[in-house]
């Protein structure tokens, strides 16, 4: 081999180990690119953590709700919502627990008549400011704002309502050719027919807490008795006629232990052919197969039924801007008519329509005349009260007037 020859190739060795080696440090570079310090574009993607506090617990509820987060979630990049399950008998505990130990979701949806305590305690923030470029008091029931407000402040959005009705099992009432009571009297008679030893005629809810005191208080104010004079002659009227339900056996004493989706659920096993219950018990028993229908609740002088719902409030101190976001995306028409449909619960935005064939027609109507509950005189000291009063009447302990004297908050 040359002289001449060998210097060739030395030279291309050369440039070849000079183009592997800068090939490398190439390489070396996009890896340290991909891998990043705090300012990556994979740091700047990661999205902010929103935890949701909720009670919803029926399976229509809780698979509406999923539908609205994951929308949330695909709709925007800056923000992450999760939802955690609080049963509704310690929310408002474990609300106030999480606020003493500085452990506060960033939303909860709460139930609308407890809203106002925890306004006054400090937990949720003003967003009044917020709220009115929503057009809530345009575009909401003004009995929902109500439940937001205080003074005139407004601290969460009103996520749905509802209020009570007659649910009552279709083929039983055919078989007796009963038609659905519309009045006390005629409820009675069709306690009293289609009530059997295994079948409650009729059923409702009375157990402690606000479930109780939501179903209660319609018959105290069907009466006619004014909501700042409850515990006078029409509340004594009203759990007399409840009293003779039980006694009679037309209505189990076991009512004062059980929720409304307790009721729902023996309702659905044909342990009772009428009852007083919300909508969101509906899809129950639909997956039952039951046929069922609606109409008003039974009046005695004239029909007051009581407004029902959830609040989402925003937690002071907490992630308020990407709350806000889901707030707002919730205020979408097309996003609370189809969770709404799906949980079998009513809008609270007047305008959303609703099937016209559907069962929710009817608490819809309702809705004109519904009252609120914490526009009630001393409702934090009532809706305690009222499931006691049937309770005692229930073991024999007070007479109906013993009773009704229980709810008299003017004494």
């Amino acid at each position: 081999m040359t002289t001449e020859r060998c210097s060739e190739e030395r030279g291309i060795m050369k440039r070849l180990h000079m183009c592997i080696g800068l090939a490398a440090t190439l390489f070396a570079g996009m890896l340290t690119g991909c891998r990043g310090g705090d300012d990556s574009p994979e740091k700047e993607r990661e999205r902010e953590k929103i935890e949701i506090w909720t009670y919803f617990e029926t399976d229509a509820q809780c698979s509406a709700l999923e539908k609205v987060i994951s929308g949330f979630n695909q709709s925007q990049n800056s923000y992450e919502a999760s939802w955690k399950y609080v049963p509704m008998t310690e929310f408002t505990k474990k609300l106030s627990m999480a606020y003493t130990e500085k452990a506060l979701p960033d939303v909860a949806i709460i139930d609308n008549p407890d809203m106002s305590a925890f306004i006054k305690m400090g937990l949720f923030e003003d967003i009044t400011g917020f709220l009115k470029k929503l057009g809530v008091k345009k575009d909401y029931y003004p009995s929902l704002v109500e439940t937001v407000s205080y003074g005139s402040h407004m601290y969460g959005l009103p996520m749905n309502c509802s209020n009570a009705a007659l649910i009552y099992n279709k083929a039983m009432l055919e078989e007796k050719n009963i038609d659905p009571p519309e009045t006390w009297e005629e409820l009675e008679q069709a306690a009293g027919a289609l009530s059997t030893e295994s079948c409650s005629g009729f059923l409702m809810s009375a157990v402690e807490g606000e479930q109780g005191a939501f179903q209660i208080l319609p018959w105290i104010l069907s009466t006619g008795e004014n909501t700042s004079e409850i515990g006078g002659e029409g509340t004594e009227k009203a759990l007399a006629f409840l009293k003779r339900m039980i006694d009679n056996n037309y209505m189990a004493g076991d009512c004062i232990n059980m929720s409304q989706n307790d009721v729902g659920r023996v309702f659905a096993e044909g342990g009772a052919a009428m009852m007083e219950n919300g909508p969101w018990v509906l899809p129950m028993l639909e997956e039952k197969g039951i046929a069922y229908g609606v109409s008003p609740l039974p009046v005695d002088k004239n029909s007051s039924v009581i407004v029902g719902g959830e609040n989402m409030g925003i937690l002071k101190g907490k992630n308020v801007e990407g709350a806000k976001k889901f707030l707002e995306y919730y205020n979408q028409d097309q996003v609370m008519r189809a969770f709404c449909l799906e949980a079998q619960i009513l809008p609270a935005k007047i305008n959303i329509e609703i099937p016209e064939d559907t069962n929710l027609q009817v608490f819809k109507e309702q809705m004109a005349g519904a009252v609120v509950r914490s526009s009630i005189p001393s409702w934090n000291v009532l809706s305690k009260q009222l499931s006691q009063s049937v309770y005692q009447m229930v073991a024999e302990q007070k007479s109906p007037k013993e009773a009704a004297g229980m709810l008299d908050v003017r004494k």
